[in-house]
């Protein structure tokens, strides 16, 4: 088995059994800020923490919403025919960054808060994702993934100067995912960036400069990825397990500043992420399965939360698009409904006679 083939197995292993977590109905400290029939994925919060950006399938294409941090007020930001994925805050809260366009090309668009205009930052041709605003906001970080190889580029908030940061980042000569799955993270200083190598398996620091070269802050025997900066400098990152008897994720911090010495963020998660953290670390923001389609949720890290997120819930009814909306969480119990394990294992079976295909295949990541 080859390790691309392997990656992709635990992959899938992973969205299968994360399907299986969840959290309580009325008490749990985990709070569910939607509940749609649709896919609510990559919640991003406001500069100032009142507001949170997603995207959305609820009316076909991916589109970009925005609610207020309690889930309510929620406001249609991007519509049409463009698909719009990965929003990100600019500093001054007036912009929101996206990748749009289709599984064969997409490029950065701009999206003005007040007018909602949008203004194409990049032109690549290629499969630009992912952006992600420096800390000053003159320039913005993305993916570009051509000819094979995902890379990291920059480029100025006016959409000149741009520059490739990476060199054979990903690629597929090496059996390596080049299927980007989070954002660049800019320090508060703007000076390194932190991400995933092409294996998705550690978590890379490099400066924000042409020529730089990245080295590794987490361990070498985990599957770690999604990092996160705080504003104090201190990096947040997820190392993933999967077994075939559980399956879930730790969170850990670290300050590159004083060597690779990590905090125990949250253990035992139930959920893959990625995750979103508040200015002050307090809150976790994210995105699961849990209810049957993906909702977003947020959660206070306190002994509770975290509690409640290392706890896998009795199943409850499902959501139904008749009923009045309410807070209520649902969860799929594979244990009592074998669909997931059909599905899961008749993925694998697919996945393993297309290998050949699957390898060189171009997708987005939601």
């Amino acid at each position: 088995m080859t390790r691309m083939l392997l990656v992709r197995v635990l992959c899938l292993a992973a969205c299968v059994a994360f399907v299986s977590g969840g959290t309580t109905v009325g008490a749990s400290p985990i709070r569910q800020l939607t509940q749609t029939s649709a896919s609510n994925l990559r919640p991003v919060w406001s500069p100032d923490g009142k507001r949170i950006a997603f995207q959305t399938n609820r009316d076909g294409p991916y589109h970009i919403y925005v609610m207020d941090a309690d889930g309510g007020n929620v406001r249609q930001l991007t519509s049409g025919d463009a698909d719009d994925r990965h929003p990100t805050w600019s500093p001054d809260g007036k912009r929101i960054a996206v990748d749009s366009g289709s599984d064969i090309k997409r490029d950065i668009w701009v999206i003005d808060m007040a007018s909602r205009a949008r203004t194409q930052l990049t032109r690549s041709g290629a499969i630009t994702s992912f952006p992600s605003w420096s800390p000053d906001g003159t320039r913005i970080s993305y993916y570009v993934y051509r000819d094979g190889a995902m890379d990291i580029w920059t480029t100025e908030a006016d959409g000149g100067n741009t520059v490739q940061l990476t060199r054979q980042l990903a690629s597929e000569r090496n059996n390596q995912c080049t299927f980007a799955c989070h954002s660049p993270a800019w320090s508060p200083d703007g000076r390194q960036l932190a991400f995933s190598d092409g294996d998705h398996s550690r978590v890379l620091l490099m400066a924000s400069a042409i020529g730089a070269t990245p080295s590794p802050i987490s361990p070498k025997d985990e599957r770690s990825h999604f990092p996160v900066y705080l504003p104090d400098g201190r990096i947040v990152y997820v190392s993933e397990f999967v077994t075939p008897d559980i399956s879930y994720t730790d969170l850990w911090s670290v300050d590159p500043r004083a060597g690779d010495l990590r905090t125990e963020v949250a253990k035992g998660v139930l959920a893959q992420g990625p995750f979103e953290l508040s200015a002050d670390g307090s809150q976790l923001l994210f995105a699961s399965p849990r209810s049957g389609n993906f909702e977003i949720y947020a959660v206070t890290l306190d002994d509770e939360g975290k509690a409640a997120l290392a706890t896998r819930p009795d199943p409850v009814k499902p959501f139904d698009a008749t009923e009045p909306p309410t807070r209520r969480v649902a969860s799929v119990d594979p244990l009592r409904d074998p669909t997931v394990y059909v599905v899961g294992f008749a993925a694998i079976g697919l996945m393993l006679g297309g290998l050949a295909l699957v390898s060189r295949a171009r997708r987005t990541r939601p």
